[in-house]
């Protein structure tokens, strides 16, 4: 029989093989012990001939003759792969590939073939690579395609298995499998998931979106709102079905005796004490059992206050627990009797002053009840007119007592080219009474407005200190943002002074003071967008934010040999890149200007780099002084500042280290 050696040359070779010879060294072992070696291969468009004394080779079939008898010597089928192949068309440079092949055993038997990867799960990545699966470093080759087999075969493939071995790939192949074409399988799959934000399961924030990608967002959120609907009502039909055909209704002997049972036990035994809570849920729910009318019934104030703290958190969940009749629950009319049992107006009144009095008295210690802080600051609503049923006046004009209107009536008067009209309100100016030693906060006064002033603020301050201090309240401070009309507020109490931090209670017999205290949040909010725009200066050298955007790149390891490795994990993409959404936010703000940041600041090695340490790091104790809430914060955080006040000799209420701490910055 004569026999055939036929050579698959890769199609991305051929091609380029069009237009200049590719040089390979290929060496067959065979069972005979004939080796045939050839030194040139010449690819032309059609086909490639190669003559030797002893060996002609063709593009589609290569025949081997002798002198001596003029037969082939060669039938089994080769894979032939050269030594130098190009990838693609076009390409500038060629990747090598080395490929040392075994051409198999002269008896034929194709079970003993390594099989490689030929799933078809793996066939994405040999579009993704080009057939061509290159090392860690990109310096050589791993594996390649195998167009014969149309599998995915390693570099070091023994291509011909022992017949004892058990399984349909070598080796090689399967380390190459487990260890190298999951993960990229993993990962490719990772990547095409991710870079589709506008998919529902997509965990890019809106605000990182242009117009058209939040368009298509919100279509495609649509869409599964829809189709969740529609899973949800047919669920619910099946619930219903189901419940009619399993369900048992109780009869009014069944439930005669369901009584009686509930009537036999004690309802210490079954809840606690009387003064349980339990107890009492027990009790009403025996009581409601027993009425035909449920409009009869009356029900105990801890069972009141229970339901509206439960339709305050879900009113919709609130509805379901009660429709379903497992327990007996009031009706949303009768909370909302009980919300709005006093008239909600704005101003001052003497019902939110026996409610303040009422909810002082339940404040424990009770000679410590009465100190408070006053806390106001201003909300924005939506502007327009209501009609109140009850009072038949018209809600939703600017009010803010009797004097600023009064004030600003005869403003809008004098003023010939502007509207005479009282304005509509856009913010609501908000008044809250906040306990120094008990967790009391409560609501005293709103006011809606146009637009507030320092002029307009005093009057309001003045007459709240004044109802306050009447009622037995000693007011201590007054805390609000740090805007220019609350400054202009403070200033207003004394003329002579500059920097007004503190008035005298004039209501008060004893003149008490009165401090006023700027809201730390917002103080760490403005030093940190100072600080972002580059207006801060120390000794002489700039309190740079570059230093703050270079660290950001360490820590993600953009500029770093070791990625991985992180100095300050927490500082992400919105610290550094402030929008107008994240110069709100106060964790954004307090994590940038904390110890750790400022230590790895000082790691960098830059120009600026200590001054702009020492400033992160004395705002991190600054603010650190303000924000005691915890009796073991400070210890278990390792921050002195942090710790308990003892008394007024405490090292950080000492004048001189504030001025020395001023001085510095």
């Amino acid at each position: 029989m004569p026999r055939k050696f036929r050579c698959y040359v890769p199609k991305g070779a051929s091609r380029k093989a069009t237009e200049s010879a590719a040089k390979f060294e290929c060496t067959a072992k065979l069972s005979n012990d004939v080796a045939v070696q050839a030194d040139e291969l010449i690819t032309p468009t059609s086909e490639a001939v190669v003559q030797t004394d002893k060996l002609i080779i063709q593009t589609n079939e290569i025949a081997v003759q002798t002198d001596d008898n003029q037969q082939p010597l060669i039938t089994t089928d080769v894979a032939v792969q050269t030594d130098k192949m190009v990838v693609a068309e076009g390409s500038s440079q060629a990747d090598e590939l080395h490929v040392d092949v075994a051409a198999p055993d002269d008896d034929g038997d194709c079970e003993n073939i390594c099989t490689g990867n030929n799933d078809e799960k793996f066939f994405p990545l040999i579009q993704k690579h080009r057939g061509i699966f290159k090392n860690s470093k990109g310096t050589g080759i791993m594996a390649y395609y195998d167009q014969r087999y149309n599998t995915i075969r390693h570099v070091n493939c023994s291509f011909q298995l022992p017949l004892s071995t058990s399984g349909s790939r070598c080796s090689v192949c399967r380390t190459f499998r487990d260890n190298i074409l999951r993960s990229a399988l993993t990962r490719m799959l990772k990547e095409s998931t991710a870079e589709d934000p506008c998919s529902t399961s997509s965990h890019v924030n809106f605000r990182y979106l242009n117009t058209p990608e939040k368009l298509e967002r919100m279509r495609n959120l649509s869409k599964l709102v829809r189709v969740q609907h529609k899973q949800l009502s047919d669920l619910r039909k099946k619930l219903e079905i189901h419940v009619e055909a399993n369900s048992i209704r109780v009869d009014e002997s069944t439930h005669h005796d369901l009584l009686q049972i509930m009537e036999s036990n004690d309802a210490q035994q079954m809840a606690g004490s009387d003064e349980s809570f339990s107890t009492i849920f027990w009790q009403q729910q025996l009581k409601a059992a027993k009425l035909k009318n449920s409009k009869q019934m009356r029900w105990h104030p801890a069972m009141i206050r229970w339901c509206l703290y439960l339709n305050h958190r879900s009113s919709g969940c609130y509805s379901t627990l009660r429709n379903s009749g497992v327990i007996k629950l009031p009706s949303q009319r009768t909370l909302s009797d009980y919300r709005h049992s006093s008239p909600s107006v704005t101003g001052f009144s003497v019902a939110t002053d026996l409610q303040l009095l009422e909810a002082l008295k339940n404040q424990k210690p009770a000679h410590l009840a009465k100190y408070v802080s006053v806390i106001f600051d201003e909300m924005y609503i939506k502007e327009g007119l209501v009609f109140e049923k009850y009072s038949g006046a018209l809600v939703g004009y600017q009010d803010l007592g009797e004097i600023n209107n009064i004030l600003g009536d005869a403003e809008r008067q004098f003023n010939e080219s502007g509207n005479r009209c009282r304005p509509l309100a856009k913010v609501m100016l908000v008044f809250m009474v906040r306990g120094l030693f008990t967790s009391m906060k409560f609501t005293y006064a709103q006011f809606p407005a146009a637009s507030t002033k320092g002029a307009q603020l005093f009057p309001l301050f003045r007459t709240l200190v004044c109802r306050l201090t009447r009622l037995g309240i000693n007011v201590v401070a007054a805390t609000c943002d740090g805007a220019s009309d609350n400054r202009m507020m403070f200033s207003l109490h004394d003329h002579k002074m500059k920097g007004v931090y503190k008035t005298s209670n004039v209501y008060s017999k004893h003149g008490n003071p009165i401090f006023f205290i700027s809201d730390p949040p917002h103080l760490i909010k403005t030093i940190r967008n100072c600080f972002q725009r580059g207006k801060l200066w120390c000794n002489g050298s700039a309190i740079d934010w570059k230093l703050i955007i270079e660290l950001y790149h360490r820590n993600t390891g953009a500029q770093t040999a070791t990625p991985g490795l992180s100095l300050v994990p927490k500082l992400k993409y919105e610290h550094v890149y402030l929008t107008s959404f994240s110069k709100m936010r106060v964790d954004l703000a307090a994590q940038v200007l904390s110890s750790t940041v400022a230590n790895a600041v000082k790691l960098t090695g830059a120009t600026d780099a200590n001054e702009t340490a020492n400033f992160i790091e004395k705002m991190d104790k600054f603010f650190d002084c303000l924000n005691v809430s915890s009796f073991t914060a400070g210890k278990r955080h390792r921050k002195p500042f942090q710790q308990p006040y003892r008394g007024r000799d405490d090292f950080r209420i000492s004048v001189s280290l504030w001025i020395k701490f001023a001085t510095h910055i």
